[in-house]
């Protein structure tokens, strides 16, 4: 099948007026772009690492923007690398499996589509992201004017699902809550905790909870997608978070008068009750016996 006459469309409140900003623009090219490399690399049987091969099947379905058109906004795409490689019509592939698999996740298909991998689930759900009520309502990909597939609020609920039955765990984390990103297509950020820090991600509703909470001890709960040792987290997606009491800093001179300390005039306010005569033989005693064991 061709890809002539391939584009982006981004539909939604704020699209309408046919401009959309430049880091959106951006971040949905980006995404697609990304989603279709991991797509060829595991379609050639191997995993995203550099070489030869893996350079040449994501050489393979590099596209470029040629054109911009208002109303939704529209980017019109061109291939940019080789039409086949062994006989394989790489891009044309790719994109129908990327369409496939999109298609299967939103229908909520229990089991991992074809030819992809958690790390392009992740993206996925990253392109997602910026899906809104009131902003980005969906983003096609379209083909000669038949729509691929749809990232839209069906596909955003339905992939984030996803992600947490095949990867994810209930957990709970303490820690100070800091390097938050409140843009409307990340919103993320880290909590420093005694084993490391996690990287967050959550959705609007906690935005508000998330910025109250910045550089204040916090506990948050949510979905943990672990790191290959099974113990320790990689990303959390945060579904609760509440921000815990902090100690009030206070000076040593504070600390003193609450305790009742003072200085130490002589070595003789150091000094305890004297230890009675059979209780220090005892106590060389048992000293003695346990060198000897």
């Amino acid at each position: 099948m061709s890809t002539d006459d391939l584009s982006i469309h981004a539909v939604g409140a704020s699209v309408d007026d046919g401009a959309l900003s430049l880091a959106e623009l951006a971040r949905i090219a980006g995404g697609i772009q990304a989603a279709l490399d991991r797509i060829a690399i595991a379609m050639g049987g191997r995993t995203v690492r550099p070489g030869p091969r893996s350079a040449e099947l994501v050489g393979a379905v590099q596209l470029a923007i040629t054109g911009l058109r208002s109303g939704s906004v529209t980017l019109d795409l061109a291939r940019t690398g080789q039409a086949t490689i062994d006989g394989d019509r790489i891009l044309d592939d790719a994109l129908d499996a990327l369409g496939d698999g999109v298609r299967r996740i939103s229908t909520n298909t229990p089991v991992m589509p074809d030819h992809f991998t958690m790390p392009l689930v992740n993206g996925l759900r990253d392109l997602a992201g910026g899906i809104a009520p009131g902003k980005l309502k969906r983003i096609d990909l379209v083909r000669s004017g038949k729509v691929l597939f749809s990232i839209d609020e069906r596909f955003r609920r339905a992939v984030r699902e996803f992600a947490q039955d095949v990867t994810t765990e209930p957990a709970t984390v303490v820690g100070r809550l800091h390097m938050g990103d409140f843009s409307p297509a990340s919103l993320r950020c880290r909590i420093d905790t005694y084993a490391g820090s996690i990287l967050c991600d959550f959705d609007d509703e906690l935005k508000n909870a998330v910025l109250g909470g910045m550089d204040d001890m916090v506990m948050a709960s949510g979905m943990a997608q672990l790191q290959p040792d099974g113990s320790t987290i990689r990303t959390l997606h945060l579904t609760k978070l509440e921000t815990l009491p902090s100690a009030t800093p206070k000076t040593l001179e504070q600390l003193a008068r609450e305790q009742g300390i003072g200085p130490v005039h002589s070595l003789d306010e150091l000094s305890g009750e004297p230890i009675p005569p059979d209780e220090f033989e005892a106590f060389l005693a048992a000293l003695g016996r346990s060198r000897e064991g």
